[in-house]
C-alpha cells in the first residue's frame, strides 16, 4: 500500500513549518512501516488567477495567495521528503507549473478531481514519464474512459482514485460501492481512495483497503498557537493519523495474515501415507501399494496428495511400514523432465571430464518447482562434505541460479567446462578456467550460463539452511518442495 499525506496548502505559506509537517509525520510511517509519500500543490498564480481577481476576497484566490511559495521554497521541501524517507509527490493545477515537475525530481504526479476533465491539462500531463494518480470525484464514466483511454495511448503508469469532493464528506456520502465499479471498469489499473472524511471517522480507510484500494490519500495538518493556524474539518493531526495507521496494520493483518497454529493444527490431525510392503526402486505405485495412518510425520506425504502418487515412481528401495516421504518418489511428468536433464547433465559432465560414483549424492536445485528448472536453478554433485567441502555444480543452457548469500560457508568456484557469469556484488564476473573466485561469506552471488557449464566448488563444511535467498519466498520454502534427489547412472 502506498499512503499520501495530502499538505495541500497547509505549510501556510511558511517553509519551517512545512518541514516540521514531513518530519512529524514521515516518522509515523516509519514507525508503522508505511510506504508513504507526501503531496505539496503547484500553481503558477500570475496566470492561475486571472488578472481582474488578483486582489479579490474570493475564498481560494485568498487562499492561495496567502500561502504561495517559491520553486526554490517548493525545492526545499522536497528535499526535506527525500531526506525525511517520503516519496515525493505533487498536484500541479495548471500547465505553467508542470516544468517545475522535471526540474525538481518529483516522484510522482497527481491529478486533482476538479482537473478531471481538464483536457488541456491532460494531455500535457500523459507526457510526463511518472506515476500519475488521478483523482476521479464528480466524474461519470464517460469521462473516466476517455482520461484512461488517453494515458493507455501514451503507455502510462497511472491509478484511478475513488474521491468525493466534499470537504468533509459525511460518512453517508462515501459512496464505496464506486471502488468496486472502478476495479471491474478499469480491471488492469490501480485503484485508490483520495478520502476527506471528518478524521474522527476510522473505519472508511480500512474498509477502502480490505475492498482492494492499495493507495490511499489523506489530508493532514497541525496546529500553531502563535500563529493561529490550526487544522481544518477534514485533516489529522498526527495523533489522528496514528490511531489511522494502527487501524490499517491491524485490517492489513486480517487481510494477510496467516496462521501456523492453524496449519499446525490440522497437520497433527491428517493422515500420512505408508508403505504395505516392500517396495524396489523405479517401482510405479498403485494404490494396493499404499496405507494411511497418523499422525504425519514431517517431510511424509499426506493423504492430500494421493493423485500425484498414484503412477509414480520410486526413487529407490522403500520398506513395510515407512512412512512415504516426498524425497521418495517421482511423478510421472517430473520423470519426463528428469530424464532430459540427466540426459543434458552428463553430456555436460563427459565434456568436463568429471566422473561421477554410485556414492555421490546427486540433487536437482530446482528454486521455482521443476517446471521451471530449465529457466532457474542447477545441478549439485555432493561429493565431500567434512571440514572442507566438494561439490560440482552444472548448469543448464540458458540456466540461472536466484541472487543468494551464505552466513556460514566460504567457497569458491572453479570453471571446468563451458561459460559461466558470476555476479558477485553487483558485479559481473566471466569464469575462466583454471582461475578460482572467492566467495566470502554474507556476499550476494548469482550464477548463469547460456551454453552450460560445469563449476567445481570447493569450500567450508556446508550446513543445511545456510543459503540465504534475496527473493524471501524461496528460503522460505521447505527444503523437500525445492530439492529433487535423483541418481546419474
Amino acid at each position: 500500500m502506498f499512503f499520501v499525506f495530502e499538505m495541500a496548502n497547509n505549510h501556510m505559506g511558511s517553509v519551517e513549518h512545512g518541514k516540521l509537517l514531513i518530519e512529524t509525520f514521515g516518522k509515523l510511517a516509519k514507525k508503522y512501516g508505511i510506504n508513504a509519500g507526501m503531496k505539496l500543490q503547484f500553481r503558477n498564480l500570475p496566470t492561475f488567477i486571472h488578472k481582474d481577481f488578483k486582489n479579490s476576497d474570493l475564498k481560494y484566490v485568498k487562499r492561495f495567495n496567502e500561502t504561495a511559495l517559491t520553486e526554490s521554497q517548493f525545492k526545499i521541501l522536497l528535499d526535506w521528503m527525500v531526506f525525511n524517507e517520503l516519496k515525493t509527490v505533487v498536484t500541479p493545477f495548471d500547465n505553467e507549473s508542470l516544468p517545475m515537475i522535471d526540474r525538481l525530481g518529483v516522484d510522482v504526479v497527481k491529478v486533482a478531481s476538479c482537473s478531471i476533465d481538464d483536457w488541456p491539462l491532460l494531455e500535457e500531463i500523459s507526457e510526463v514519464n511518472k506515476k500519475i494518480i488521478i483523482s476521479t470525484g464528480g466524474a461519470d464514466f464517460d469521462i473516466l474512459r476517455k482520461v484512461y483511454r488517453l494515458f493507455k495511448s501514451k503507455g502510462r503508469d497511472f491509478a484511478f482514485m475513488h474521491c468525493v469532493g466534499e470537504y468533509p464528506t459525511p460518512h453517508s456520502h462515501a459512496n464505496l460501492q464506486r471502488i468496486r465499479d472502478l476495479k471491474y471498469e478499469f480491471s488492469d489499473i490501480q485503484i485508490g481512495f483520495s478520502t476527506h472524511e471528518p478524521p474522527s471517522e476510522k473505519s472508511i480507510v480500512p474498509l477502502a483497503i480490505s475492498m482492494g484500494c492499495d493507495i490511499i490519500e489523506k489530508h493532514i495538518a497541525m496546529s500553531n498557537k502563535e500563529e493561529g493556524w490550526k487544522p481544518n474539518d477534514y485533516s489529522c493531526t498526527p495523533k489522528q493519523i496514528e490511531g489511522l495507521f494502527k487501524e490499517i496494520v491491524k485490517i492489513q493483518k486480517s487481510i494477510n495474515g496467516k496462521s501456523n497454529n492453524e496449519i499446525e493444527a490440522l497437520s497433527s490431525l491428517k493422515r500420512g501415507v505408508y508403505v504395505k510392503r516392500e517396495l524396489e526402486e523405479n517401482h510405479l505405485l498403485t494404490p494396493d501399494d499404499l496405507y494411511y495412518s497418523m499422525p504425519l510425520q514431517e517431510g511424509q506425504l499426506d493423504a492430500s496428495n494421493y493423485y500425484d502418487i498414484i503412477g509414480s515412481e520410486t526413487v529407490e528401495n522403500v520398506y513395510k511400514d515407512r512412512p512415504l516421504m516426498k524425497s521418495d518418489v517421482i511423478a510421472p511428468y517430473q520423470k519426463v523432465i528428469i530424464d532430459e536433464v540427466r540426459k543434458t547433465v552428463l553430456n555436460l559432465l563427459k565434456n568436463a571430464s568429471v566422473t561421477i560414483t554410485p556414492d555421490d549424492e546427486v540433487e536437482i536445485s530446482a528454486h521455482y518447482g521443476l517446471e521451471k528448472f530449465e529457466e532457474v536453478g542447477c545441478l549439485i554433485i555432493n561429493k565431500i562434505n567434512r571440514e572442507y567441502c566438494k561439490k560440482i555444480i552444472v548448469q543448464l543452457p540458458n540456466q540461472k541460479h536466484p541472487v543468494h548469500h551464505h552466513i556460514k560457508k566460504e567457497e569458491t568456484f572453479e570453471l571446468l567446462y563451458g561459460d559461466c557469469e558470476l555476479n558477485l556484488n553487483n558485479k559481473d564476473i566471466e569464469l575462466e578456467i583454471g582461475k578460482p573466485i572467492l566467495i566470502n561469506r554474507g556476499v550476494n552471488h548469482s550464477f548463469s550460463s547460456k551454453g552450460g557449464c560445469v563449476i567445481e566448488e570447493v569450500s567450508t563444511t556446508h550446513h543445511l539452511n545456510d543459503s540465504k535467498y534475496e527473493n524471501v519466498e524461496i528460503s522460505s520454502l521447505d527444503l523437500s518442495d525445492r530439492k529433487i534427489y535423483i541418481k546419474l547412472g
